[in-house]
């Protein structure tokens, strides 16, 4: 099951990167090497965690400003790239190859755009609303979410009252500061590099719609 999911997953990612920027400007330099280096600091972020049984540990993510910097598809094709290294790394298990791609990745990336899409055309459109709740309460919802749906996959390894008590329970000590780092890091964007975000519009944000 976990190779056929994979596989799954492999043609939703050759879909997502045919359809996305990164396909679309593959000769600009400047927006491959931001890429890179976005990817890179995922990889990072990643690799510092806190756990105690093998796959129930917890990291910070940083899915919600990937996804506010490239899109949703280009958003997943680098998350991608920096799970599938960890996985060649041997940081990760290949056993849990496809939780951590369609649990790990797609679901928070499509739940981070989804809540942003949401943002967008239910509430003003300004600074404030983009920053802290299309940034800041979107990266706490996005880690719930994640977590959760890994917690439910690792049912299938250990037990539900020990997955309950070694990772569920951790949320609350991860879901304010990544919270704060989504939105800290969106902020000084939008003040310093506006043009990294491509879900940024200022004149809508700042002016409001015409």
């Amino acid at each position: 099951m976990n190779l056929l999911l994979c596989l799954g997953f492999l043609l939703f990612f050759l879909w997502a990167l045919k359809t996305s920027a990164l396909a679309q400007r593959w000769r600009d330099w400047r927006y491959l090497n931001l890429a890179a280096l976005c990817t890179l600091a995922l990889l990072a972020l990643w690799r510092i965690r806190a756990g105690i049984y093998e796959g129930l540990d917890l990291h910070f993510l940083g899915l919600t400003v990937m996804t506010l910097m490239f899109g949703w598809r280009s958003a997943l094709v680098l998350a991608s790239v920096a799970q599938g290294i960890l996985l060649v790394a041997g940081v990760d298990v290949w056993g849990n190859a496809a939780g951590l791609f369609w649990l790990g990745i797609a679901l928070p990336v499509l739940a981070s755009f989804g809540w942003l899409t949401l943002c967008h055309n239910l509430m003003p459109r300004n600074l404030w609303i983009y920053v802290f709740v299309g940034a800041f309460f979107n990266g706490l919802l996005t880690f719930i979410i994640r977590t959760t749906g890994l917690g439910l996959w690792y049912t299938g390894q250990y037990d539900w009252h020990l997955v309950v008590d070694n990772y569920l329970i951790l949320i609350p000590l991860f879901v304010f500061p990544e919270a704060m780092l989504n939105g800290f890091s969106t902020t000084m964007m939008v003040v310093y590099k506006p043009d990294w975000l491509a879900t940024w519009n200022e004149r809508e944000y700042l002016t409001g719609p015409k």
